[in-house]
């Protein structure tokens, strides 16, 4: 009964395709002559000319992208922008200064004679070793934009070449698409900005390192001219004494005097002789320092500081605590660390998890070639593995990715807490130099305005008064050695004020501006 109809069915299929034959070529001729409309070539005439061959619109837009963010990041560590820089030098003394930066002896010139704190700073960022090495590590880290291109170039290059392989003997191994696991430019957009991430915690770390032999050179500056200057009074004292040592000896001679008066004076002009040594050895070891910080060898020799006084206005408090917890390099830092895992975790999601699409992109153009002598691969599974059973998955371990994105996910929060806290502690950082800051300068002024001022007038009275006969001479000592304590004590406030403006700084992040500040 089939077969009755077949035939009839069969003539009348084969009647149609003869009737249609002589349509063919023209069919072909139209499709081979086929151009389209001018708007169109052209569009596609200028997309060729934009895009290299075999480059899609979205890698060249991503790689050039990632050309751009390099080539910002190289400019940044060239030449730092000095609102983003803790501490950028003069134009005219990196200029002059230039030659230092590989030349020991220009260093060893420019800081002969009398240096100011600007030589010293900017001979730091140009000389530091540190310095040195964390911008090594930044410029590393830059590279790394190199690398993200070229990986994912590869990667192309891979899956167009096993796009249509065919082993021709067993199944077809190692045909997975590589789209599947790298949905390209997507993912080549987030592992660039990881890398951005990443630059920028190297870049903290090298203002970190900036900002550390900064505050140093600044400190030993400071150290520097306190013992400079606690020198200058020592040997002004050792010649007051001097003189009162003449004195007493001739009052002694005269016989209003004992021997007693003429030997404690003796005691004390030796003992500050001997101070005035440990001041000079004092000394060596704040230039041994700021060699250190220049990386000089320890026979050089380099002058004093010119003389320098402090700032004597204190920032307002309630504006330092926004300012470092913006500023603040490890802060900055610790973002960024939370920014990059953040994208790591995107990426991972991204290449592991499917997302909300119809996912028609996620498979390779390949013949189904799966029944018959040409089969490539079986259509369905034609064995148990003996360690699954049967009806269990046969790659047991699908979904470990998901288990480490959890667990990265927890290390993420726990960095984000770690955040808050040092978040917390940079307020209490802030409060503990700033009150030292604003101790040191109202300790200061006082020596400064009052102290220093009655103590000298203590000893010319005194002095007077005992070359009269009129004080007795234990109250001589006591003035002489009061206005040595005094006159020291006022020169380490004015030092220590240098120093708590410098340690303020360093914890906030930035230079501070005194114009904004409180006089009081």
């Amino acid at each position: 009964m089939i077969r009755r109809y077949l035939f009839p069915f069969g003539l009348v299929i084969l009647v149609s395709f003869g009737g249609c034959a002589p349509d063919f070529p023209r069919m072909n001729r139209e499709i081979e002559e086929y151009r389209p409309p001018a708007y169109l070539q052209a569009s596609q005439d200028r997309q060729r000319a934009r895009v290299p061959s075999g480059e899609g619109d979205g890698f060249a837009e991503e790689k050039k992208a990632l050309r751009a963010a390099e080539a910002r990041w190289e400019k940044a560590l060239k030449t730092p922008k000095r609102g983003e820089s803790f501490f950028t030098p003069p134009a005219h003394l990196l200029e002059s200064l230039g030659s230092a930066e590989l030349d020991p002896s220009a260093a060893a010139t420019a800081l002969s004679g009398r240096f100011s704190l600007e030589t010293l700073e900017t001979l730091t960022l140009l000389r530091n070793p540190g310095v040195k090495a964390q911008e090594n590590r930044a410029r590393a880290a830059v590279d790394t934009y190199s690398q993200v291109m070229a990986l994912d170039d590869i990667l192309r290059e891979y899956t167009a070449f096993t796009e249509g392989l065919m082993t021709g003997v067993g199944p077809s191994r190692g045909k997975e698409p590589m789209k599947t696991k790298f949905p390209f430019p997507g993912v080549l957009s987030l592992k660039g900005e990881i890398a951005g991430q990443e630059i920028r915690v190297k870049m903290e770390d090298l203002e970190i390192a900036k900002r550390d032999a900064v505050t140093e050179a600044r400190v030993a500056y400071w150290d520097f001219l306190f013992v400079r200057k606690a020198e200058k009074i020592a040997r002004e004292t050792i010649g007051l004494f001097r003189h009162l040592e003449r004195v007493a000896s001739a009052r002694y001679r005269t016989g209003r005097a004992s021997y007693q008066d003429v030997i404690k004076v003796q005691i004390q002009r030796e003992i500050l002789e001997e101070e005035l040594d440990t001041l000079i050895e004092k000394e060596q070891n704040v230039v041994s320092k700021i060699l250190e910080l220049l990386n000089l060898p320890p026979q050089t020799s380099i002058g004093i500081p010119k003389d320098r006084e402090p700032l004597r206005t204190v920032p307002p408090l309630d504006l330092l605590y926004p300012l470092a917890r913006e500023r603040r390099q490890e802060l900055r830092r610790l973002r960024a660390r939370v920014g990059k895992m953040e994208r790591l975790i995107e990426m991972a999601e991204t290449m592991i998890l499917p997302q909300y699409t119809l996912g028609l992109s996620f498979y390779e153009d390949e013949a189904v070639n799966q029944a018959g002598s040409l089969a490539v691969k079986e259509a369905f599974s034609t064995s148990t593995v003996a360690s699954t059973g049967y009806g269990l998955p046969v790659s047991q371990w699908y979904g470990i990715e998901d288990a480490y994105l959890r667990q990265t996910r927890q290390e993420l929060e726990a960095l984000r807490r770690k955040l808050e806290q040092e978040e917390a502690a940079t307020s209490t950082l802030v409060r503990e130099a700033w009150f030292r800051l604003d101790l040191a300068k109202r300790e200061e002024a006082l020596y400064r305005t009052s102290i220093l001022k009655l103590s000298r007038a203590a000893l010319d009275v005194s002095t007077q008064g005992y070359e009269a006969g009129n004080v007795s001479f234990a109250d001589v000592i006591s003035s002489y050695v009061s206005w040595l304590n005094t006159s020291l004590a006022a020169q380490r406030e004015m030092s220590a004020l240098g120093t708590a403006r410098a340690r303020l700084e360093k914890v906030v992040g930035v230079e501070l501006n005194p114009d904004q500040e409180d006089p009081r």
